[in-house]
């Protein structure tokens, strides 16, 4: 069923086109990098209520994709769906280009990264981004050993698949949980955080393998079996199910419980509201369910593309609202006390995003497109025939 690897020749204007593009992208990602450098975080939309904006956006992002896109090769070694055998090399590579390029934004956003190294002699281990350094690292450790593996060495394969998906399941947890267990934001505190954001990677992951791999095949000539895309489609709508669900019970938990009345009220009515109506509910839930169940859209590749790509906007959507209304929400930092004092109590804070955050975020997605790219030039992570056994019949709507 698996016909050989190879890697693709990548001589073509159309692949260089792309490259420098993505290049010029991470180029102009690390210049933004010095500007900011030199002149300060002021220069951004960033201020002491919003800490976290634009490019932590992106950079999350990537991450939380980075662990789901390694969902396709768990399919294949943990759960034994062996048709999606045949993309676990790519699957594993996929996860390391998209960690990379977050983490990439996440180090050069510090303010002082040539400082980096004093925090990891000083650990704070009742921080959660304390762990999340060991489990970023780790998560990619764990990647290359599965990549090595599959390639090398196959009787490691059933253990560092399995070591790699129980490491990406943590790694999701751990970014999760950064939010989830701040008890001072209220937006942020809840005990269904993290596994939302599990089900939500789980549904950028596989979309944006949906969205490479057709791509892949189609600017390649290779042939790509449709009923291997129609089993993506599969996982994306029941994964979109999830995600809907994991919301729908968090908004009935918390809107049943008086003390939240004030701050769900204010999430759904107030100034992000736009982005969690029309970006989380309308474009990255209803639009992927809708199209991906629908008789005619459904079975079309291209109308699986367009469903994909609004899994990824929801997934971006989702991780905006948490970070930005999350912080502009009035800050109660002694949660059970009465304090107060006369910077900015009971205040809502603002945020506007500035070009260098954009620049510098989108300098992220070059160097993860730019890894990906070469990947496939230089390393055969891909078959030259992707077939799915003829007695299998994918569910359809």
């Amino acid at each position: 069923m698996i016909s050989k690897f190879t890697s693709i020749q990548g001589k073509s204007r159309e692949y260089y086109t792309l490259l420098l593009s993505l290049m010029g992208l991470a180029g102009v990602g690390i210049l933004t990098f010095f500007y900011i450098e030199i002149n300060g975080h002021g220069v951004t939309g960033m201020n002491n209520q919003v800490v976290w904006g634009l490019p932590h956006i992106f950079a999350i992002s990537l991450l939380v994709m980075a662990s789901g896109a390694l969902n396709l090769a768990s399919m294949a070694t943990v759960f034994a769906h062996n048709h999606y055998k045949q993309f676990r090399r790519f699957s594993a590579f996929l996860a390391i280009a998209l960690l990379v390029g977050g983490l990439m934004v996440l180090v050069l956003d510090l303010g002082r990264p040539d400082r980096m190294l004093l925090t990891m002699v000083h650990m704070n281990f009742k921080s959660m981004f304390t762990w999340n350094v060991f489990l970023y690292s780790g998560f990619v450790l764990l990647c290359f050993f599965y990549l090595w593996a599959m390639m090398s060495n196959e009787k490691y394969v059933k253990l560092s698949g399995s070591a790699a998906f129980a490491g990406r399941v943590i790694l999701t947890t751990g970014t999760g949980s950064i939010f989830g267990v701040i008890h001072a934001r209220e937006v942020f505190h809840s005990a269904i955080t993290a596994p939302t954001f599990i089900a939500v990677s789980l549904t950028s992951g596989t979309a944006i393998c949906a969205l490479l791999l057709v791509y892949t095949y189609r600017k390649t000539q290779r042939q790509l079996d449709d009923k291997l895309i129609y089993g993506l489609r599969n996982m994306l709508l029941f994964f979109t199910l999830m995600v809907f669900y994991l919301m729908a019970v968090e908004k009935f938990t918390k809107g049943y419980s008086p003390s939240f009345y004030e701050v769900e009220t204010w999430l759904l009515t107030g100034p992000w509201a736009w982005l969690y109506w029309g970006g989380i509910v309308l474009i990255g839930l209803l639009t992927p369910l809708f199209i991906l169940s629908h008789k005619t859209w459904g079975k079309d590749i291209n109308g699986i593309m367009v469903a994909s790509v609004a899994a990824i906007v929801g997934e971006v959507s989702y991780v905006a609202h948490t970070l930005l209304a999350g912080q502009t929400y009035p800050f109660n930092p002694f949660p059970g006390y009465s304090v107060s004092s006369t910077f900015q109590d009971g205040a809502v804070g603002s945020y506007v995003p500035a070009m260098p955050e954009l620049l510098l975020g989108l300098g992220g997605v070059g160097v993860a497109g730019m890894i990906y790219l070469l990947g496939i030039k230089f390393f055969r992570l891909l078959p030259k025939k992707a077939e799915a056994p003829e007695s299998w019949l994918p569910w359809s709507p």
